[in-house]
């Protein structure tokens, strides 16, 4: 009875904190912002919510590059079931929850776990704040396949550990079930470090069975067709994710200054002692990151914090001077994690990309994970053996926090001295001035709240063994509250709910969106001049993203862009071809380089800065109201049209040098094939769908009708019903021949690798939902304590 009373306080909190933690979100006054939240999914969201509005499965995104798979890209998470709370009245209630309802998930499953290995609900509800408010996981906010996916990471674990230990069909589903969301979501380097995890785990427990090898090899078999079974699950996005890596950039190595980007400093390491070490990530809205310069072209890191507590790192060196079986296991998961997130600091890095095993793999950071879960649990069961009596993890938990106090308080004295000042710039490089003199100040700070956490701890750790011992795990509770929260509020800055409303500027563009695209050719400029200016404007940097209606934020005013960066590296390889030609053509020093690809893509509109200075003057220097760019209006070029003249080119070379040597007409279609010459023609009519447009057109002879859209091999054309093969035109669009009169030409795209994956999803998780119900639940045994 004590325990569950225990059970319901500790569950009853954590959603009570996770709750407060993020109310003013929840309740609609203020909404998360960072880094992706602005540029990417909120945006894109709203294309998945407004496609299947209008009656149609999100196959195709017309509003990104002349338009882009967007089922087979796990970006958008299409076959993530929580993802479908976007579908909810308020669409940015249904966002908020979408992603918040992950924080619930990431703390009562890992509460889950730990009570699993029958951890006392104190330890348990310590580890589970350490890692669903702790900074790792925090960081995961801004970057939502990497959250989707390791909310599920506890229980996954749960289960698939249960089923080691019991063999019971029900955990075998169960695990399979949550290992099958996280193919769902198909993050690749979550799901690889979930797979580690549990294969690792799986040989662990072989290796203290008897006899070894034959145990081990059955045990990583139960792990193999446990993750097959959640491939099935997650076949619907999986499958049709790995064919997208074929067709989009993703199927070209990197090259290895982008796979090794964002690899984790050996710095960052001191984060999980210090937390402030190497900076900070908002105050008020702006970054002031003195680490930066450990993020080579990056100026800034991946995962914002690891830190999980300093209670926690204690706890963990604490226990490795009593090597409890187990310690072993996340020594080396830790290592091997270490030396993945390490990333080009490390020669492995450069080993795996030249064996061509890591040529398409980025962030490095990200595989902390492995490191910071494990010891977490670690952690937590070291508390449960000093609840227990164990003195020895006491002390050594009580050495290592009086001595990483007394480093923080020596460096918070030497901070009174302007020896300080001096060491700090020199060790960070920096130059001198205000905000050398602000990252100073702000630093020494850091130094004397970290000595007075580690105090704090110490004297936690002396009175452990206090008779009220309530009022010890009340106030040890405060504290790890306030740890977790004085560190991690700033991961996740907020905007007011406004933020997200349609800025001044989309009103400058005429309301028949769907007609046309833009060319924001600023975006592509942030070394230059005027990009450095509206983007060193402090706290108003964001405003200026959203204000410029920088991409990809225009789809949330239903504007459609062309020519865009590919920030996430997963635009189809014509896509990618035409926008080099683009940048090749600029080189070439033709003028009007941007006007053939325009004429090309539909775009009627092309983005420029407003002068800074003017601008400046204009807003009193108040750039949150500024409106940093313009669309300057050009020839409204359709998107469907007949060609006047047919080029034949050889290759992407030889489209460039035509267009830098000689002067083409706006309806030249180059293709490479025989050219011919085409006869004229009249687009009548045009009905466009998100997987569909339907064109009437008329053919005064053998015509050649240009498809600004897309080319990909899912697209099924037809005149008058009967099929017909699209040529690739123009590098990155399509055409078809038309033959004289009038026709009605249908375009019609469906994924069918996603559509047969859906039905095998479908499939998979009746299935073991059906083990559910089949298997009879056998009754609860006592689980070992170990990791």
């Amino acid at each position: 009875m004590f325990q569950r009373r225990a059970d319901v306080i500790a569950v009853t909190t954590l959603t009570l904190l996770a709750t407060l933690w993020f109310a003013d979100v929840l309740f609609g006054v203020n909404q998360l912002y960072m880094r992706d939240l602005t540029r990417y999914y909120y945006p894109t969201k709203q294309i998945l919510r407004e496609i299947v509005q209008h009656g149609e499965f999100p196959y195709w995104n017309r509003y990104f590059s002349a338009g882009q798979p967007i089922a087979a890209n796990p970006e958008h998470e299409v076959f993530y079931p929580l993802t479908w709370l976007i579908l909810l009245p308020s669409y940015n209630f249904g966002y908020s929850l979408h992603v918040l309802l992950h924080i619930y998930i990431g703390l009562l499953g890992m509460y889950a776990l730990l009570r699993s290995m029958e951890l006392r609900p104190e330890a348990a509800w310590f580890g589970a704040v350490a890692y669903g408010l702790g900074g790792l996981y925090l960081s995961y906010v801004n970057l939502l396949p990497i959250l989707f996916c390791a909310a599920w990471l506890p229980l996954t674990c749960l289960y698939v550990r249960r089923f080691l230990l019991t063999r019971s069909g029900r955990h075998f589903a169960l695990g399979a079930l949550f290992l099958g969301l996280q193919f769902l979501v198909a993050e690749p380097t979550t799901i690889a470090q979930t797979g580690l995890l549990i294969g690792v785990y799986a040989l662990y427990r072989g290796w203290y069975s008897t006899p070894r090898v034959s145990q081990s090899i059955i045990r990583v078999l139960w792990i193999a067709l446990i993750s097959g079974a959640a491939m099935l699950v997650g076949a619907a996005q999986t499958f049709a994710a790995f064919d997208h890596v074929h067709d989009s950039a993703r199927s070209r190595p990197f090259d290895f200054d982008l796979v090794s980007a964002w690899s984790m400093p050996w710095a960052k390491f001191g984060e999980m002692i210090f937390p402030n070490i190497l900076g900070h990530i908002s105050i008020k809205q702006v970054m002031v990151y003195w680490g930066g310069g450990l993020y080579s072209g990056m100026g800034s890191p991946f995962l914002f914090s690891v830190y999980v507590g300093a209670a926690v790192i204690a706890l963990s060196v604490g226990g490795a001077f009593v090597r409890p079986r187990g310690g072993r296991l996340v020594l080396i998961i830790f290592i091997v994690s270490s030396l993945l997130a390490l990333g080009g600091h490390t020669p492995l890095l450069q080993g795996l990309y030249k064996a061509g095993i890591a040529g398409s793999i980025r962030y490095p950071e990200k595989f902390i994970l492995m490191a910071i879960f494990a010891m977490i649990i670690f952690a937590s069961q070291m508390l449960e053996r000093m609840f227990a009596g164990d003195e020895d993890v006491r002390a050594g938990a009580l050495g290592f926090t009086v001595a990483a106090t007394g480093v923080a308080a020596l460096i918070a004295l030497a901070g009174l001295t302007p020896l300080y000042g001096r060491a700090f710039m020199k060790i960070w490089g920096l130059t001198a001035g205000a905000n050398a003199n602000r990252m100073v100040s702000l630093s020494w700070h850091d130094w004397i709240t970290a000595a007075a956490r580690g105090m704090i701890i110490v004297a936690l750790l002396l009175t452990i063994r206090m008779r009220r011992r309530a009022v010890w795990t009340a106030a040890a509770a405060v504290f790890v509250i306030a740890d977790m929260a004085l560190v991690t509020w700033e991961l996740n800055p907020r905007m007011p709910r406004r933020f997200f409303d349609p800025p001044p500027l989309a009103k400058s563009l005429p309301p028949n969106r769907a007609d046309y695209r833009v060319f924001h050719e600023v975006d592509w400029y942030g070394s230059e001049k005027p990009a450095q200016q509206y983007f060193s404007t402090g706290d108003a940097v964001y405003w200026i993203v959203r204000n410029g209606l920088f991409p990809m934020t225009p789809a949330g005013v239903r504007v459609r862009t062309v020519m865009e960066r590919d920030y996430d590296k997963t635009a189809l390889l014509p896509t990618i071809d035409f926008t080099d030609c683009v940048w090749d053509l600029k080189r070439s020093g033709r003028g009007d380089w941007w006007q053939p690809f325009m004429a090309m893509s539909n775009a009627w509109y092309r983005a420029a800065y407003r002068p800074f200075d003017e601008e400046k003057k204009r807003t009193g220097n108040h750039f949150k109201v500024s409106t940093p760019t313009r669309f300057i209006e050009g020839v409204h070029y359709p998107r469907y049209y007949f060609a006047d003249q047919v080029v034949t080119i050889k290759d992407r070379k030889d489209f460039v040098s035509k267009l830098t040597s000689s002067k083409f007409s706006d309806a030249t279609a180059f293709i490479a094939q025989p050219s011919f010459v085409p006869a004229g023609g009249v687009v009548r009519g045009i009905s466009e769908t998100a997987n569909r447009a339907m064109i009437e057109v008329e053919s005064l002879g053998k015509g050649f009708l240009v498809m600004s859209v897309t080319p990909h091999k899912f697209w099924r054309i037809t005149v008058d019903g009967k099929p017909v093969t699209p040529v690739v035109t123009n590098i990155g669009y399509q055409g078809i021949v038309v033959p004289p009169g009038k026709h009605r030409v249908e375009m019609v795209y469906r994924n069918e690798i996603a559509y047969v994956g859906m039905f095998i999803s479908g499939g998979a998780a009746a299935g073991l939902l059906l083990m559910l119900v089949v298997v009879r639940r056998r009754p609860p045994q006592p689980a070992a304590a170990e990791v």
